[in-house]
């Protein structure tokens, strides 16, 4: 009897341990890193887009009764459907991320996020395409037609949303072990000078380094932070200087490459790179930084490696 009763115990324990391991690997699954075209020009090639489809869709199909709508301007009316859509893609791309910047952070943007992100895109659009229509008379829509639109909705935006983050990850991962492979091989091209000295800063506080002693440089509005190598180690200064004037001075020095909006790095301090589904990471070497790469130099990070 006490044979048995261990045995069902033990089945018990299996099989809520099997339960909370799923519970706990599907609530994982949720925070798994993904890219965003929040804030780029991405997101608003996609809010036009968007915005042309239901113009398409409105004219060509006429679903949800606009068949019926008559008025002597009825195309125009149907465009401009697709015109709301556009404007309801750009609150939601780049209005919105503004006011709730916490949670439009891209370097934690993850699967879940991008879930609620969707929904909320369709919401706003949805809930602007029923006040248009509702003015001008097209065909009446209720906000219970636009949350039913919604929850429809949900779970196809969360099957995409994970097979992107599959299809996404599979892809930088792969990418950033061919260009790991590389980086040892790389050797960018001399410097233009035949005494190279850099100097940074025009007034005050200036900085002068010689090439390889920059590993990289991280700018703001109008000053920039560089890490450089000294005999101490890597030391970071901050001089009064903007972007455009490092570039100018580093024009000459082929091995620095821009590969964010904010940093520019010496190629010969990238020490890994690594890649998930919200893109690439640089690893600098002789550090513990991490420097993320931007969308729109994904390609030139991938010729770095050819």
């Amino acid at each position: 009897m006490k044979t048995l009763l261990n045995l069902q115990m033990n089945i018990l324990r299996s099989f809520f341990g099997g339960i909370s391991q799923f519970i706990g690997t599907f609530i994982a699954s949720f925070k798994k890193p993904m890219a965003t075209s929040i804030n780029s020009i991405r997101g608003f090639i996609i809010s036009l887009l968007v915005g042309l489809f239901v113009a398409i869709v409105a004219v060509g199909v006429q679903p949800f009764g606009l068949s019926e709508f008559t008025n002597d301007a009825k195309t125009l009316y149907l465009i401009g459907f697709g015109i709301v859509a556009f404007v309801g893609m750009l609150v939601a791309k780049f209005v919105l991320p503004s006011i709730l910047s916490n949670f439009y952070n891209d370097q934690q943007w993850t699967v879940g996020r991008q879930i609620v992100h969707l929904s909320a895109t369709i919401l706003i659009v949805g809930t602007l395409i029923m006040f248009y229509s509702n003015y001008f008379n097209i065909t009446a829509l209720t906000f219970v037609d636009i949350l039913k639109t919604v929850a429809v909705c949900i779970l196809p935006i969360a099957i995409t949303t994970f097979i992107q983050q599959k299809l996404f990850h599979n892809k930088f991962s792969t990418t950033a072990e061919n260009i790991n492979s590389s980086l040892e091989s790389i050797n960018p091209p001399a410097s233009k000078q035949l005494f190279p000295v850099m100097v940074f800063g025009e007034s005050g506080q200036k900085l002068s380094l010689i090439p390889n002693q920059l590993i990289y440089a991280e700018t703001s509005k109008d000053s920039t932070d560089f890490y450089w190598q000294s005999l101490m180690g890597v030391e970071k200064t901050t001089v009064q200087t903007p972007l455009a004037q490092v570039e100018k001075e580093l024009a000459a020095h082929p091995q620095f490459v821009r590969l964010h909006r904010n940093f520019v790095i010496n190629m010969r301090g990238i020490h890994k790179v690594e890649g998930n589904a919200r893109g690439y990471r640089l690893r600098i070497a002789r550090t513990k930084h991490e420097i993320p790469v931007s969308w729109k130099f994904h390609k030139k990070l991938e010729q770095i490696g050819q």
